[in-house]
C-alpha cells in the first residue's frame, strides 16, 4: 500500500514548503490527496492544493488560512463538506476535506475518488522523506507509468456523472488513453449526464477547449456518446454531404477547422491572440475554438439541391440562431454568447471579399470594419482554418488564399484607424445635442449612424456637411 517514490520537494516551492512545515509541526493529521500528487509524481507543479485532515476540519482550515491570511469558503463537492482557502497573494486555493474518524477512514477517502491516479495520499509528517512515501491502495502509481485512467470503484464513480467529462479532460491535459472497462462502463452510462448542472458541464466543456488538441477531445467525447448529450445539434451534421468544393461531410469539416484554427493560432500566423481574461477565468482562446466548431451549425437546416447541386444558403444565419440556442442551454455568459454569434453571423464575409474577381474596394472593407472591426483578427484566423479544412487541395494549395486574406486584414487595420478618427474628429453626440437641443436618446444615434454610413460610402465628410445631413434627419 505504500510505495517509494522520488519526488523532487522542489515542486512545492518555499511558500507550501512552509506551510507544509507548519501543518506537521501542528497538532493536526493531514494528508496531501488528488490531483495534487498526481501532479508531484508527475513532476509537474501542483498549481492548487487538496488536503484531508483526520478530523476538526473547521479548526484546521481556520489554522491553515492563520498562515497567509487567507479566506474560507464552505461548499459541497462530491456530497463532501469541502473548505476552500483562497491564498490573496497567489490565487492558490487549497481545498480541505474530512475523513470518517475510522481506522479505515483514509481507506474509504480515497475509494470514493473518481481515478486511480487521483486516489492516492501523502502523510504531511516532519520526516525528511515524508513526500516520496506514497499511500496507493488503488494501484494509481502502475496507471501512472502506464498512462492510463481508471475509475477507483465501479459502484460510487458515476454518483457525480459531470466525471465522465472530467475523464475527457484528464485524458487531453495528460495525454494518457482510457482503461477499456472505464471506457465502456462510461459509455453505457452517458445519459445521466443530463442529471447534471449545465453550469458545471459549461465549465467542463470550456476547459477542454482551453487545452491544446481540443479536437482529440471531441472524437473522445463521440467515443463516450456525451457529445450528443452535450451537443446534439452536432450529431446532425454526421454524414451531410457537400460534394463541391467540399471533401468533407459536415461534421468533419468542423473537426478539421477546429484542428487548423488552434494550429495557425499558436504559430500566431497574422497576429497574436490577445490573452487577457475574456470571461468564466479564461482567455478569448477557447471561445474562438468553440466558436470554429460550430461555425457550419446551420447547414444541416439549409441544405438544399439546386440544378444537381448542393446549397446551403443563409446557413451563417441560422447557425447564429441555433449556436444562442446552443450556449444560452448551457448557461455561458451574455458576452461571450454575443462573441461566439457574431464569429458564426459573419464567418463568410473575408471569404466572399477574397472570391472577387477584383481586390475588395475601401467602401467594402469600411462596411466589414464597422460590423466586424472588434474581431477582424479572430474572423481572420475562422476564415483561413475554414479555407483549410475544406478539402486536401486547398491545404496543398494554400498561398494564393494566404495572401489575399493577410491583405485584407491588413488594409481593414489601416482603414479601423483612419474610419474611427474621422468620425471622432467630425462631430461627435455631445456636439449634436448642443447644436440642436436635444437630450441623449436615438434621434442621436440615428443621426451618428447616418454620418458614419456617410464616411463609409464615400471616405469621409465635413463637418459643415454633417450638420446639414442631421437637420434633415431631424427636420429642423
Amino acid at each position: 500500500m505504500i510505495k517509494e517514490i522520488n519526488i523532487n520537494t522542489d515542486l512545492l516551492g518555499k511558500e507550501l514548503k512552509s506551510i507544509f512545515e507548519s501543518i506537521a509541526k501542528s497538532k493536526f493529521t493531514a494528508y496531501l490527496v488528488g490531483g495534487t500528487v498526481r501532479d508531484l509524481i508527475l513532476e509537474k507543479i501542483p498549481k492548487d492544493i487538496d488536503l484531508v485532515v483526520e478530523k476538526n476540519l473547521d479548526e484546521f482550515s481556520q489554522f491553515l488560512a492563520s498562515l497567509f491570511q487567507g479566506k474560507v469558503i464552505r461548499f459541497n463537492n462530491h456530497g463532501m463538506q469541502t473548505l476552500r482557502i483562497i491564498n490573496p497573494y497567489n490565487k492558490m486555493t487549497i481545498d480541505v476535506t474530512e475523513f470518517e474518524n475510522t481506522n479505515n477512514g483514509l481507506f474509504l477517502d480515497l475509494r470514493r475518488r473518481d481515478f486511480t491516479i487521483n486516489s492516492m495520499a501523502i502523510i504531511i509528517n516532519d520526516e525528511l522523506d515524508y513526500i516520496s512515501n506514497i499511500i496507493d491502495p488503488f494501484d494509481g502509481v502502475v496507471d501512472i507509468e502506464k498512462k492510463i485512467i481508471r475509475y477507483t470503484n465501479k459502484d460510487t464513480v458515476l454518483d457525480d456523472p459531470l466525471r465522465m467529462i472530467r475523464l475527457v479532460r484528464l485524458c487531453s491535459k495528460l495525454g494518457f488513453s482510457v482503461e477499456h472497462g472505464t471506457l465502456n462502463y462510461f459509455k453505457d452510462n452517458a445519459v445521466l449526464l443530463n442529471n447534471v448542472s449545465k453550469e458545471r458541464i459549461r465549465d467542463e466543456i470550456i476547459e477542454i477547449f482551453s487545452l491544446k488538441n481540443s479536437y482529440k477531445s471531441i472524437f473522445m467525447l463521440d467515443e463516450l456518446r456525451l457529445l450528443n448529450v452535450i451537443f446534439p445539434e452536432v450529431g446532425q451534421t454526421i454524414n451531410v454531404e457537400q460534394l463541391g468544393l467540399h471533401d468533407k461531410d459536415v461534421y468533419d469539416h468542423l473537426i478539421s477547422s477546429l484542428y487548423f484554427v488552434e494550429k495557425l493560432i499558436d504559430d500566431e500566423l497574422f497576429e497574436k491572440i490577445n490573452t487577457d481574461i475574456f470571461a468564466h477565468d479564461k482567455s478569448i482562446i477557447p471561445y474562438i475554438k468553440i466558436a470554429t466548431f460550430l461555425h457550419d451549425i446551420g447547414k444541416p437546416g439549409t441544405k438544399e439541391f439546386k440544378n444537381e447541386k448542393i446549397t446551403f444558403i443563409s446557413h451563417d444565419e441560422l447557425g447564429s440562431t441555433i449556436v444562442f440556442d446552443i450556449l444560452t442551454r448551457l448557461k455561458f455568459s451574455l458576452k461571450t454568447i454575443d462573441y461566439i454569434k457574431n464569429l458564426i453571423k459573419h464567418h463568410l464575409r473575408l471569404g466572399h471579399l477574397i472570391s472577387l474577381d477584383m481586390e475588395p474596394s475601401d467602401k467594402s472593407l469600411r462596411k466589414l470594419n464597422r460590423d466586424c472591426g472588434e474581431i477582424i483578427l479572430e474572423l481572420t484566423y475562422l476564415d483561413f482554418a475554414d479555407y483549410l479544412a475544406t478539402s486536401k487541395f486547398n491545404f496543398d494549395n494554400y498561398s494564393d488564399h494566404y495572401n489575399k486574406l493577410g491583405k485584407i486584414y491588413y488594409r481593414i487595420l489601416n482603414i479601423s484607424t483612419e474610419f474611427t478618427k474621422k468620425t471622432q474628429d467630425i462631430i461627435n453626440g455631445r456636439q449634436i445635442m448642443e447644436i440642436f437641443g436635444l437630450n441623449e436618446g436615438p434621434e442621436v444615434g440615428r443621426v451618428l449612424h447616418a454620418i458614419e454610413q456617410e464616411v463609409i460610402n464615400n471616405g469621409e465628410i465635413t463637418k459643415e456637411n454633417a450638420i446639414k445631413l442631421a437637420k434633415t434627419i431631424l427636420n429642423k
